[in-house]
This record gives structure tokens, C-alpha cells and sequence, in this order.
């Protein structure tokens, strides 16, 4: 079943860098509503952005959910994406926006590559193990680089909290990488579905299984402190906007960039995303790197880089 209409490949980028430039703008505008939970705004996001995919996409979902051994991967994709949406945001909160998302969108790759070596006793290569090692130098100068006493709107950052914001990041990381390992077993041609899945039905659906219990945490916390929303009139439509542009929409247009190229080329694509969130940090919420953190940046950019080509070459 192939239902997702194949761009050109022209297009197929263009769907990507738009998809990562809404990517990007998740932790500034996530910024503008600090009064409100992190758990609630992920929830929000990925909940009602997830139902939106979801019911837009109904048929391609009722036959992937129904293919033979489907289910099980569903579901564990849906769990990778439901952690992702309920650290990440927290993780953000804590560490930075630059550094939270870089971390978090970053070590899903090298996450990627581990959960392949232990499940599908895939080796990693020479050129992979340079790449990881590449991508955590350039992540420990980012880390170092990182001037917490000057951050914008008076934000002071207490060095436990940025430590324990980095881990949840990496727990971050490690949840994407696992939605994507999934949602990419169920695009593979297999014995049970000869032809692969749709990369739109594959993700809508795992997309649909997250929003289900993340809608059901966003009810809870709502209606367990209503009052956090009271002299908060960004609330709202800064959640609307994550929930549609950068869930809904961001993902539609990752499928559409998925049925033009290689998922392996596709990442390279992807790249663009860490460099709008931090740019934005920097412009907008006021976050300051230092030169030793953006020299960080640009490892970490050329170790993912490289990792997608050492994909892309197996």
C-alpha cells in the first residue's frame, strides 16, 4: 500500500526545510508561555497536532493498523513519540532553548544507530563511530559555550537544573529515535506487508496512537490547575500554532519530503532544523552562545552530516 503522493524531488526539499523551519520555532514560542507546564504544552502539541494528522489521513490509518503485525510497532512508536513530547519541552525549559533542542533532535541519530545495533544486530561502522564522535565533541563545546548569566528577559538558570534539562533532552533524543526506528520498520518492505507502508498512513497513524493518552494527561492537567492559564493570553494560540504548524503540518510536509527521496537523504535535510531553533534562541529569546559554543554547533552539524552519508552509503 503506497498511498502518499510522490513529489518531485524538488519539492521533496523544499517540503523539508519548511517542515524544519516550523521544527525550529517549537522552543521560541514555547518561550513566550513560560507560566504554563512544559508537560501541558507537549501534550497539547503532539495530542491535538496528532489527532488533527490523524483524522485527516483515516483511511491510510485503518490499514495500517490492520496489517499483520503492525500493531505492536505502532504502539511502540507511539510511546517513543509520547515520551518525546512530554520530556522535550521540559527539557528545554530547563537547559535552553538552543541547547535543549540541539541536544534533544541532535543525539536522536546517534540514538538511532544504538537501537539498530542492539534490536536488528546491525554493527555500526568505522565512519559511524566517527561520526557519534564527531557529533559529541561538537555537543561538548555547544554545553561549554553556553553563557546561562546572560540570558534574555531575565531568565537565571540554575546549573542543576541545566544538567538535569540536558538529560531529559538525551531522554528526548532517545524517544524520536525510537518513533523513527518504528515508523521506518513499517515503511520497509516486509514479509507480512511485501510492498512497505505509506510513510503519510505510517506516520498519521502512529501519530493518532500518541495523541489518544497525551490527550488524556492534557485533560488532567488542565482541570487539576485551571489557574495556571489566568494572565496568560498567549496560551492559547501559541499552543494552537505548535499544535497545527509545527505537528500537523510539519509532519504532513516530512511525509511528503519522505516520498521524494531516501529517508537517508532526507536527514541530511533535516539538518537545517537545529540551525532556525538556535538562531531563534539567539534573535528572539535572547539566549547567548559564545564562540567556542557556536564552533560547538558546526561539529555538531558536521557530525550529523556525515552520519546521514554513512546511512545513505549502506
Amino acid at each position: 500500500m503506497k498511498t502518499t503522493p510522490h513529489a518531485s524531488y524538488g519539492g521533496g526539499v523544499v517540503a523539508l526545510l519548511l517542515a524544519c523551519t516550523f521544527w525550529g520555532t517549537t522552543g521560541m514560542a514555547a518561550s513566550f508561555i513560560p507560566q504554563i507546564n512544559p508537560v501541558i504544552i507537549g501534550a497539547s502539541t503532539m495530542g491535538i497536532g496528532g489527532l488533527i494528522l490523524g483524522l485527516t489521513a483515516l483511511p491510510g490509518v485503518w490499514l495500517v493498523w490492520h496489517n499483520i503485525g503492525a500493531k505492536s510497532l505502532v504502539i511502540a512508536g507511539a510511546f517513543g513519540l509520547a515520551l518525546y513530547s512530554t520530556v522535550f519541552y521540559i527539557g528545554m525549559s530547563w537547559a535552553g532553548v538552543a541547547l535543549g533542542n540541539v541536544i534533544a533532535l541532535g543525539s536522536a541519530p546517534l540514538f538511532a544507530g544504538l537501537i539498530e545495533w542492539v534490536v536488528d544486530k546491525q554493527r555500526p561502522t568505522a565512519m559511524w563511530l566517527v561520526a557519534t564522535a564527531i557529533a559529541v565533541v561538537g555537543g561538548v563545546l555547544l554545553v561549554s559555550g553556553r553563557n546561562f548569566g546572560e540570558d534574555g528577559r531575565g531568565v537565571v538558570r540554575d546549573s542543576a537544573m541545566v544538567v538535569a534539562g540536558i538529560v531529559l533532552a538525551l531522554l528526548a533524543g532517545f524517544a524520536y529515535a525510537l518513533y523513527t526506528y518504528m515508523a521506518n520498520k513499517l515503511m520497509k518492505p516486509h514479509a507480512d506487508r511485501p510492498q512497505g507502508l505509506g510513510h503519510r498512513p505510517v506516520i498519521s497513524t502512529i501519530q493518532l496512537a500518541s495523541a489518544l493518552p497525551l490527550l488524556v494527561i492534557l485533560i488532567a492537567l488542565v482541570i487539576g490547575n485551571p489557574g495556571q492559564f489566568a494572565n496568560v493570553p498567549l496560551a492559547i494560540p501559541v499552543m494552537a500554532y505548535l499544535a497545527i504548524f509545527p505537528t500537523a503540518v510539519g509532519h504532513l510536509l516530512l511525509a511528503v519530503g519522505l516520498g521524494a527521496m531516501p529517508a537517508s537523504r532526507a536527514a541530511v535535510y533535516t539538518l537545517f532544523e537545529p540551525v532556525v531553533a538556535v538562531i531563534l534562541a539567539v534573535i528572539v529569546v535572547g539566549e547567548v552562545i559564545t564562540p567556542l559554543g557556536w564552533i560547538g554547533l558546526l561539529i555538531v552539524l558536521a557530525g550529523l552530516a556525515l552520519l546521514s552519508q554513512e546511512k545513505r552509503s549502506r
